[in-house]
């Protein structure tokens, strides 16, 4: 490729805007990071437009498409609200609610895609703590980091992990099986690690009941919706290509719902499609330009996957990365390394535990705490970036380090 320096410029460029979003003077989040960058890459004619399009791996716009098609249609229903407040009704204490809480976002998170719990959680859980006079932030921080652990459960779980299924061929079941150990593990240090940092709030002593009106469900949509899912579970179990089961269920609920489309398609994050198409431009211009090779051999000699050593030093770089340039443009950047070391299911699963797991790290570190974070602010609850750090770094510590040994044992041999 003629004018290699431009590329690298571009890229950096690009990965400001993921990295820092908020510049001095601009409004810029990651969608349009990377469509800026994408779109200069045409301009400069380092691209034409017959090969950006080729840079987009379609099979993971089609995956995302079907899976939010479906849980629009369940959010449309109310059958997120309808589960928050149910589980708040039937705690008795706070250590319940948090519990509950923890359980519920991150069984959810599995299924449904971690930032629409947390988008869909958060009003609801600080209405119930303004209601019961509870601190409002061991149940925000609870939302926000047990999310990012339960999704790292399912190949459905979050961005990444539909990447990572598509590119890795991993079984649905085989996927959750591996990762069910350590996000146990993960759920369980995040409950007694906020009890011990808010021992004071969260303790069993019976908390005031309320009435908290539950809104009606739309069952015979929501029963739709989940069978549509359902069914695109069944497929995945039964081998077929991920990309083409969700968008069976999507067209099965299409189909089967009685609500307009075009009502429910609100509901879908089209940014999402968007800074994946111009993600995998900037990475194909990227990788092009020779650097790609250049960056993984250089990684190479650092990392070895066939040490115990060199495995915990490539979830250790996949942490620090998922936190400078976010979970999916570091999976995106560590494939060719995972793929140098034979792409095997282990270098694939730590890279959706890592790059995961990572998130609770920092509450910068994924977009799931912030939406906790902006959600909360809007309704006056500030979460600061201390207090978050507090839960967030030693959870993601322990749960990285001990998801780490498992799967280097459970595939020993």
């Amino acid at each position: 490729m003629e004018h290699p320096t431009l590329v690298l410029i571009i890229f950096v460029i690009t990965y400001i805007f993921i990295a820092v979003q908020r510049i001095p003077g601009l409004r810029i989040d990651r969608p349009s990071g990377v469509t800026i960058g994408s779109t200069l890459l045409l301009l400069s004619g380092l691209l034409n437009i017959e090969e950006a399009y080729s840079f987009i791996d379609w099979h993971v716009i089609t995956f995302l498409l079907g899976m939010m098609v479906m849980i629009a249609y369940l959010e449309f229903a109310g059958f997120f609200e309808h589960v928050a407040l149910w589980l708040v009704q039937i705690s008795r204490s706070a250590a319940q609610l948090l519990l509950a809480t923890i359980l519920s976002s991150a069984l959810l998170s599995a299924f449904f895609v971690n930032d629409t719990i947390c988008l869909l959680f958060t009003p609801i859980i600080l209405k119930a703590t303004r209601f019961l006079k509870l601190n409002p932030l061991p149940y925000l921080i609870a939302i926000a980091t047990a999310s990012n652990i339960g999704s790292a459960l399912t190949i459905t779980g979050n961005p990444q992990n539909m990447y990572i299924g598509i590119q890795s061929g991993i079984p649905f079941l085989r996927f959750m099986l591996a990762m069910l150990p350590p996000v146990a593990a993960g759920l369980a240090i995040n409950y007694y690690l906020v009890r011990l940092i808010f021992r004071k709030t969260v303790n069993h002593q019976p908390i005031e009941k309320v009435s908290i009106r539950i809104p009606k469900l739309k069952r015979t949509l929501t029963f739709k919706a989940l069978a549509a899912l359902g069914i695109t579970l069944a497929l995945f179990i039964a081998g077929m290509g991920y990309p083409f089961a969700a968008l069976v269920g999507a067209s099965l609920i299409l189909l089967a719902g009685y609500v307009p489309p075009r009502l429910v398609l609100k509901e879908v994050d089209w940014t999402i499609l968007l800074f994946f198409a111009g993600l995998f431009i900037v990475m194909g211009a990227f990788e092009k330009a020779g650097y790609m090779e250049t960056l993984m051999q250089f990684a190479a000699r650092r990392v070895s996957g066939e040490s115990f050593g060199g495995f915990m030093g490539l979830s250790l770089i996949v942490t620090l990365l998922s936190n400078l340039v976010s979970n999916v443009p570091a999976v995106i950047l560590m494939q060719p390394l995972v793929e140098q070391f034979g792409g095997g299911e282990k270098f694939w699963l730590l890279l959706a535990l890592a790059s995961t797991f990572a998130g609770n790290l920092t509450l910068v570190g994924s977009v799931a705490n912030l939406i906790v974070a902006e959600k909360a602010l809007a309704r006056q609850v500030h979460l600061g970036f201390l207090a978050y750090l507090k839960a967030g770094f030693p959870l993601a510590l322990l749960s990285l380090a001990a998801g780490t040994v498992w799967l280097w044992f459970f595939f020993a041999g």
